[in-house]
């Protein structure tokens, strides 16, 4: 194990000695293109938006070693990645926001995770991924519910751009072991669109400088197909399937008692159609329906075995069998009045249903005893939450450079809950519960600067509360514990302000932005007996920070120093009890020196970057600060330079750190990847 672990630091080191070596042979202009962005529902260039965004684009995913979407948004200023114990099913939290208050989004439409200890997933592989956005702050208006910490829009690949093409890719990465393969054929003809598409990923236990972590291993598998026809040129109508298939488990390396998660079984599974038209009018500019089914089967198995004393031993097994069938629909229409004003506005329709299975059986043995003594609960949940909701949107250009931004949502939502104990054979219908809220912002934008944009926004935000916060009662944690779920519950509310400025001129640019958030009605446990927690609205939360992003690309050079940074301070007020343990580290982000260019018609690019954050404490666990160093350097070759190969050497100095309580990350390890297109 030893020498084969050798064996791979050396093969690393050459390899991107050798693809930094060639990296600064000879320097080529660097041609930057503009990037365009649906954040605000309507594409736009980044340049113009009045929100924080960040976007991953097609070329940044294709380089990526990145074997999620969590690990994609990893680099982001603002943006935090929550392992949950396993690699496969990363979740972020966006300014400090808890995890359930990021939406997360498949062309723009939300996956639902109605009973999770954690947020929403990201059941997608990278390779079906033409882009991302990360919209930091609330977009609730914009986005609805969830969207109270931030928003993440995944773009798929859609259909070609010739009559026939396609690309392959292959990966490994030394981290796990990980091995990916993915494939798609696409292609475009007499006003046809499609694309076909799968891949396979698998990942054994995490390597990391304190040994290989327990239970951590990933396999997924995914497939798609995507078909659009345009009847005329203003006219396009389509449809989509989508299959995601994972497996994983997850360890805790810092319990005080053996705890495990295995999930055996987790799958998305959608079908989604669409109608847009443009140009309907001369006012009606655009004109877009959506409707869509998807859902998501989950079988978890819990291992937590506890012992108090040595003489005594507590077994629990909270095992759970969940499957959620989320049917949307929306329309949207935008319309140009005037000269001057662009307004957007639509309908939303959700309805998610929960048919769920709870089974927990608790052992403990004691001096004495033949036989352990055991318990056993067994309650099966099916319930419901349907959303409505109507929204507006208007962009107006005043004289004197100025563009106001300004909008409305009102969200209605309803929630119902049957629950039946299977070993007593007694049910019990929970009474329903509902909330209706409307929720505004604004902002104002200035471009009196060539190159130059000023902006101010104001914005509300709102969560409502899931069916397992309202209705289902959970075990988790230490053994014999339970979590108990609060019908009572009020949504989660903020507000928000932020400031920014983005430039860009003669190859710099930047993008700042200061931003202040005050949240109530936090929705988190409370300790109500050794053994019982409840679900409560007590919780208020004060956040203000700084994100930067920063680059210059030389000109005539091909080099481009950079930087990506977040600072953040966030007070968390717990039922008068005032604490900045909150998790959130004050200060990360990656900084360095990336270089491309052109070398006999072979294109080169490499990037020497560190990764830094600050320690920081969630008032049970403290992690201590790091710096990782990495290294990657790629090559794009062949006709076109359709073909790639990617490589990079991550955590150089092998260095052990946590981003939470459960896992280390990877040690030293190196990850390659072969792209091709035709």
């Amino acid at each position: 194990m030893h020498n084969a672990s050798n064996h791979k630091r050396k093969l690393a080191c050459a390899v991107s000695g050798a693809l930094l070596a060639i990296g600064f042979a000879e320097a080529a202009d660097i041609v930057t293109e503009d990037v365009k962005v649906t954040a605000t529902r309507v594409e736009k260039e980044l340049m113009d938006v009045n929100m924080s965004v960040s976007v991953l684009t097609a070329e940044d995913i294709r380089r990526s070693s990145a074997r999620s979407v969590g690990e994609l948004l990893e680099m982001i200023p603002g943006v935090r990645v929550n392992n949950d114990g396993g690699q496969g099913i990363k979740r972020v939290s966006i300014r400090g926001n808890d995890t359930f208050q990021t939406l997360v989004m498949i062309d723009g439409q939300k996956i639902s995770e109605q009973k999770s200890m954690s947020g929403s997933p990201f059941l997608i592989d990278p390779s079906q991924i033409e882009r991302i956005e990360v919209i930091k702050g609330p977009a609730s208006v914009l986005y609805g519910s969830e969207a109270i910490g931030g928003a993440v829009n995944i773009i798929t690949k859609k259909g070609g751009t010739k009559a026939f093409g396609g690309e392959a890719s292959v990966g490994f990465n030394t981290s796990a072991n990980g091995r990916s393969a993915s494939a798609a054929i696409n292609g475009a003809s007499n006003g046809w669109h499609w694309r076909l598409s799968a891949g396979v990923e698998a990942n054994d236990e995490l390597e990391t400088p304190a040994g290989d972590m327990e239970n951590t291993y990933f396999n997924s598998r995914t497939a798609s197909a995507f078909v659009a026809y345009d009847i005329n040129p203003d006219v396009q109508v389509g449809g989509r399937l989508d299959y995601y298939d994972l497996e994983f488990g997850s360890g805790d390396v810092s319990s005080s008692y053996d705890f495990a998660v295995d999930v055996p079984k987790w799958t998305r599974a959608k079908g989604a159609v669409f109608a847009e038209m443009k140009n309907v009018t001369d006012s009606l500019v655009r004109l877009r329906t959506d409707a869509f089914f998807q859902r998501s089967k989950k079988d978890m198995l819990n291992t937590i075995i506890v012992s108090p004393t040595p003489a005594i031993m507590v077994d629990t097994r909270p095992n759970a069998s969940n499957t959620t069938d989320q049917y949307g629909f929306s329309v949207q229409a935008d319309w140009q009045i005037g000269d001057s004003n662009y307004l957007v506005t639509g309908y939303e329709f959700g309805y998610d249903d929960l048919s769920a299975r709870s089974t927990t059986t608790t052992k403990m043995k004691k001096p004495g005893m033949p036989m352990p003594m055991t318990s056993v609960t067994d309650k099966s949940y099916d319930g419901w939450q349907m959303t409505h909701a109507v929204f507006a949107s208007m962009e107006t250009a005043l004289h004197v450079d100025f563009t106001l931004n300004y909008g409305v949502r009102y969200t209605w939502v309803k929630s119902e809950m049957d629950e039946r104990d299977l070993r007593a054979g007694s049910g019990t219908s929970h009474p329903s519960t509902s909330d209706g809220k409307a929720v505004f912002n604004a902002g104002i934008l200035w471009n009196g600067i060539e190159d130059l944009t000023l902006r101010a926004a104001y914005s509300q935000g709102y969560r409502f509360p899931l069916l397992q916060h309202l209705y289902v009662d959970t075990a988790m944690g230490q053994a014999g514990s339970i979590t108990k779920s609060n019908s009572g519950l009020k949504a989660e509310t903020s507000d928000n302000f932020e400031i920014g400025a983005r430039w860009m001129k003669h190859g710099v640019r930047l993008d700042a932005t200061v931003f202040y958030s005050d949240a109530n009605d936090f929705i988190t446990t409370v300790r109500m007996s050794p053994a019982v927690s409840q679900y409560q609205n007590i919780a208020k939360a004060k956040t203000v920070g700084l994100e930067l992003a920063a680059s210059w690309a030389i000109a005539d050079t091909g080099f481009e120093p950079y930087a990506s940074l977040t600072w953040l301070r966030r007070e968390y007020d717990n039922n008068g009890v005032k604490t900045t343990k909150t998790g959130s580290p004050n200060f990360y982000g990656r900084y360095g020196l990336r270089w491309s260019g052109d070398v006999e018609g072979i294109g080169l690019h490499t990037d020497a970057y560190a990764w830094t954050q600050s320690a920081s404490d969630d008032g049970t666990y403290r992690y201590g600060g790091a710096t990782t160093f990495n290294l990657t350097s790629g090559l794009a070759f062949g006709p076109q330079k359709l073909y790639t190969v990617d490589a990079g050497f991550y955590n150089i100095g092998d260095k052990l750190y946590q981003n939470d309580g459960a896992i280390y990350e990877p040690g030293r390890y190196f990850a390659v990847k072969f792209n091709a297109r035709y």
